[in-house]
């Protein structure tokens, strides 16, 4: 992974912290910083950056919506973790925020979350306008057709079948992963690099989840694409998605910092 995308990523989640800082109670403000600065990959910023070099968008413009995608993430994150929802006591190692800051703070530190992630996108749309229709489709993805929507699948259900358990992964992990890859398209007029990253968000955005599946299959979950459709299926469909994704990138000489994540997230360990 290119460290230069990574570091500015860092950068701009600090930069973003420190303005926030004295403005926010300190408690709130320590569970969201808490969670934001947990070790995580930034697949997502990482993976829209590299996209928007890919359409010729300036990295800087879109940079705020990156941001906000892990804002929305790691949101995401939080909530999962409550009693309510997935009821796990860590995450990314260390305990987690409901855990270290107690139910209603946590549920408060997402909502915080999510809600500046919104408010950096507007101040992004109002500087530079024609970010419009990506921060809308951001919006689109984190919301009750994408991410939220794939939850509510996920809890309104006790039996999947193959066509519903790709449907659950598609939306609640894989709807933010094209928000990553297919948001600074909607920046640029190339209408073949557009369809190409429509085909590659989705077939690495399915594929994301299905690796994560086979990476943590000792805690394998019953409604997880691994519980259901079992193990080689899972293998089989993820070389699958993977070989998609990448003949989607082939007519494309400047696609390779693209391919070249492809096969990280393909070949990762962790």
């Amino acid at each position: 992974m290119i460290d230069f995308y990574l570091n500015e990523t860092e950068s701009e989640l600090k930069k973003l912290f420190s303005e926030k800082k004295a403005l926010y109670p300190d408690k709130l403000f320590s569970a969201m910083e808490y969670s934001v600065f947990s070790a995580g990959k930034r697949v997502r910023p990482y993976l829209m950056l590299l996209s928007a070099e890919f359409c010729g968008v300036d990295c800087k413009k879109i940079m705020p919506l990156a941001v906000s995608l892990e804002l929305i993430h790691t949101y995401s994150l939080i909530h999962d973790d409550l009693p309510c929802m997935d009821d796990d006591d860590f995450r990314r190692g260390k305990t987690s925020c409901h855990k270290a800051f107690g139910e209603a703070l946590a549920l408060l530190a997402g909502d915080a979350l999510l809600n500046l992630a919104f408010e950096n996108m507007f101040e992004a749309v109002k500087n530079n306008p024609e970010l419009g229709l990506a921060a809308s489709y951001v919006a689109k993805c984190a919301g009750a057709e994408g991410m939220i929507g794939g939850q509510a699948i996920e809890f309104s259900n006790d039996e999947f079948d193959e066509a519903l358990i790709t449907e659950l992964c598609m939306k609640k992990t894989g709807a933010l992963i094209c928000a990553a890859a297919l948001a600074p398209a909607y920046v640029c007029s190339d209408r073949k690099k557009f369809n190409c990253l429509g085909t590659f968000a989705s077939a690495m955005g399915l594929c994301f989840q299905l690796k994560d599946d086979l990476l943590d299959e000792k805690k394998c979950e019953p409604k997880s694409y691994l519980g259901v459709m079992g193990k080689e299926h899972t293998e089989k469909t993820v070389a699958k998605l993977g070989e998609l994704a990448l003949k989607a990138l082939e007519p494309f000489d400047d696609a390779d910092n693209l391919r070249d994540l492809c096969a990280f997230l393909l070949n990762r360990n962790k």
